[in-house]
């Protein structure tokens, strides 16, 4: 029996979410998809995903913030994280590499290339 391997991607512009989850789900995976870091941990505890793609600005809890508290739960440290922001600087990229994010993507990007990303990152 195949499992689909589950995505939970955070994400606050509906449109971009939408475009992303519909990308995704075309390439065999399940996506569960959330706006707010406290929707994503209440999904999370639900239903552990195999991967997650968050943006950093996020209404409430960024997704710095978000990642943290994630990390908390010994369980979740295993799950890859890929930040996907507008943010294109040097210091935000360098953060996310020291709390441990398997990606850092910037936006605007090329579709087939975050598609082989989570390939690479959901393939044992």
């Amino acid at each position: 029996m195949w499992n689909k391997k589950i995505i939970l991607i955070l994400e606050d512009e509906i449109e971009f979410r939408d475009t992303l989850s519909s990308l995704l789900r075309d390439q065999g995976y399940e996506v569960i998809e959330v706006t707010t870091a406290e929707e994503g941990l209440r999904k999370i505890d639900e239903r552990i995903p195999d991967l997650i793609i968050a943006d950093i600005k996020l209404p409430g809890i960024d997704g710095f913030d978000f990642f943290y508290e994630l990390r908390k739960n010994a369980a979740y440290r295993i799950i890859p994280f890929v930040y996907l922001t507008a943010f294109n600087n040097l210091e935000a990229a360098k953060r996310a590499k020291q709390q441990g994010a398997a990606d850092y993507i910037t936006k605007p990007f090329e579709l087939d290339y975050l598609i082989s990303r989570v390939r690479m990152l959901l393939t044992p």
